[in-house]
């Protein structure tokens, strides 16, 4: 019967019908010895009595034993519990454990409501500043200054501001009255290099198969023309869809970018598919590919590229990386033979 069994390699746990060796006794507890291997420890267990000859030692600074036992005790007990200090920003106190002590924040007795805190390094504490903070507004006693190439502030804010401006939206139409219009030059180092103030004249010229423009009332559209030529390089940052049929003259050597490649697009049902190389032959070639029937990819030789569906010479092993110990709780698919699951125990399992 095809089920997963356990590789017993170096390092995995077994788990075995049975064992037997002939240097173990009977209700002995078995340790490892040199080498590691298994022999008597001389602490017997008969399922109701545990027998330990002579004493029982537990060295070491966290040595401990739990639990209840009879016999005499020898030893001391020791609780050492180490002095509390305090930090930057904490009321000076101590705490040696014998006496209860209240932690507080330095200055915090004086702070005052809705007043953002700052720390004070020459008081050594946390003080009031001399901003407000309700929950919605910001207020200063007299103003509010940013410093340095990237401060900034977002929102909505009243009152009078000084800068240059350059990254304020929503500005009256007022101020920009004596703003001008610039172009800068295109990639090859043309277009228009000149302002254009209000009241001055400005043409926008398409080009012939590559861009339209078309004058309306009061509108201005710049489109494509229905069949578009490129007379030099293009080159698209995003996705590129093609309904219609793509035509490759370089046709040596493919480079894709994409990192997935969907092929039998068209299909709307399951069925074979996969890469062939071609060996010497017209369309006769060595195959890579997914059989839909055995749900396995799969390689065989001597391959037609023009039918529709393969029978493999051999299967590709798959590896499933469980999130637990037991093989069974992998998908059902990799149920197949020469698969193999890595457990987190780091045991080994084959399918056969």
């Amino acid at each position: 019967m095809a089920n997963w069994k356990k590789v017993i390699v170096s390092g995995s746990q077994a788990h075995l019908a049975g064992i037997t060796s002939s240097v173990l006794t009977n209700d002995n507890l078995v340790i490892a010895g040199v080498g590691g291997a298994l022999e008597n420890s001389g602490i017997t267990y008969d399922g109701t009595t545990l027998n330990i000859p002579g004493s029982v030692v537990a060295t070491g600074a966290n040595s401990s034993l739990t639990g209840s036992f009879a016999g005499t005790f020898s030893g001391s007990v020791v609780i050492d519990l180490e002095n509390l200090t305090q930090g930057v920003g904490i009321v000076p106190f101590t705490y040696d454990g014998n006496l209860a002590q209240t932690v507080a924040i330095s200055g915090a007795a004086s702070l005052s409501n809705n007043i953002l805190t700052k720390w004070d390094s020459g008081a050594g504490k946390f003080v009031d500043s001399s901003l407000t903070d309700n929950g919605t507004t910001i207020t200063g006693t007299t103003s509010i200054q940013l410093t340095g190439a990237n401060s900034n502030l977002s929102g909505s804010f009243s009152g009078s501001f000084a800068g240059n401006g350059s990254r304020l939206n929503s500005i009256p139409n007022a101020a920009l009255d004596n703003s001008t219009i610039s172009f800068a030059p295109g990639t090859n180092g043309s277009g228009i290099t000149d302002p254009v103030s209000l009241g001055e004249t400005l043409t926008v010229n398409g080009t012939v198969n590559e861009i339209d423009i078309i004058v309306g009332a009061n509108a201005l559209t710049i489109g494509l023309p229905s069949d578009v030529t490129i007379g030099n390089n293009l080159t698209v940052l995003n996705n590129l869809t093609v309904n219609g049929t793509a035509s490759f003259q370089n046709t040596e050597n493919l480079f894709v970018k994409d990192r997935f490649v969907l092929f039998a697009s068209g299909s709307s049902t399951t069925g074979d598919g996969g890469i062939v190389v071609q060996q010497g032959t017209q369309n006769i070639g060595e195959l890579f590919g997914y059989d839909a029937g055995e749900v396995r990819w799969g390689v065989t030789s001597s391959f037609d590229s023009l039918t529709t569906a393969f029978t493999p010479d051999a299967f590709m092993a798959a590896v499933v990386v469980g999130s637990g110990t037991d093989p069974n709780a992998a998908p059902a698919r990799y149920d197949a033979k020469g698969n193999i699951f890595v457990g987190t125990d780091e045991n080994i399992w084959i399918y056969s």
